[in-house]
């Protein structure tokens, strides 16, 4: 095991021991008598199935590169970017979005609890990021001034100019032949921008300038950028025991990737200029750069 595999395997596991303590800790469980599971139960189903914490991961990555390795410090920060991204798995996979019936190799929320309650657990899960980055236990270490900046930038990259309006641009796009740019602004919006701010969160959290912040923003943008292009080739060239979803999913609902629009061939070329521009954002900031060279070979050896 080399060591970026020991870091996410160590990683995922503190993440996971935090993310079950918090939901023990809040009690949201309760049952009535006529109900088959509760509340916690739909929005742990999705938190918690095997996946790779990636945005999680990076924001420990972040910080640590800069010199801050207080892991358990970081844990809140960044298990609530895991409950974001699982509200968004859970709402995509739904019958008015993708309409998928797979999720990490498991039924998705809906096809397990039904429509209504995917939603809510969704929901849930979304509001419950921001209990968790407000909690005065896991807080109060931190300049407030720095949890504002940590929640502005969190619920930017969420919201309706990150992660959402990529999902309505994309959903609204089904059946249109879109170009070059207009896909390259879904990926940025849709799947770059969590990320983004993963990378910009260990920044604030160590400490660091607004410049040194935005450069690790950018680096994260383009980690995300190819890291959607690499599962729009998955989505082509994999199948769904790769995937853990549906393969083919993209075509079933008629929408246009980067790899249908530009081909195979020029869209892995387009990984490789991604991740070269963000090595190059990330080696004006003075981090440690070793484990994210790995990262980004980690993630783009998934099409090779």
């Amino acid at each position: 095991m080399n060591d970026l595999a020991l870091y996410i395997e160590n990683g995922k596991k503190l993440i996971d021991e935090f993310i079950k303590a918090h939901f023990i800790k809040k009690h949201y469980d309760k049952k009535f008598p006529h109900n088959k599971f509760s509340l916690a139960d739909a929005m742990l189903y999705t938190l918690t199935m095997p996946g790779k914490r990636i945005r999680p991961i990076i924001l420990l990555l972040s910080a640590e590169s800069l010199g801050f390795y207080d892991k358990k410090k970081l844990l809140p920060f960044a298990s609530s970017l895991e409950l974001i991204h699982s509200y968004s798995l859970i709402h995509d996979d739904l019958p008015s979005m993708d309409n998928d019936d797979l999720r990490r190799g498991k039924p998705t929320s809906h096809i397990v609890f039904g429509e209504a309650t995917a939603i809510l657990a969704g929901d849930a899960l979304l509001a419950e990021a921001f209990v968790m980055l407000s909690d005065k236990d896991y807080i109060e270490e931190f300049d407030p001034v720095k949890i504002i900046e940590i929640v502005s930038e969190f619920s930017c990259a969420a919201g309706a100019g990150g992660l959402v309006e990529g999902q309505f641009h994309d959903v609204n796009s089904f059946g249109e032949h879109l170009d070059f740019e207009k896909i390259e602004y879904i990926n940025e919006k849709k799947t770059a921008s969590l990320i983004a701010s993963a990378c910009a969160a260990g920044a604030i959290l160590s400490g660091n300038d607004e410049k040194t912040v935005s450069e690790f923003r950018k680096f994260g943008g383009y980690i995300g950028m190819a890291f959607q292009a690499v599962d729009d080739v998955l989505g082509i060239t994999g199948n769904k025991e790769i995937l853990g979803k549906t393969a083919g999913i993209d075509r079933i609902n008629n929408k246009l990737t980067m790899a249908e629009n530009i081909g195979l061939e020029r869209t892995r070329k387009l990984i490789e200029e991604y991740n070269k521009k963000a090595m190059a954002h990330l080696e004006k900031t003075g981090a440690e750069t070793g484990m994210f060279i790995e990262l980004i070979k980690y993630l783009t050896d998934r099409i090779n």
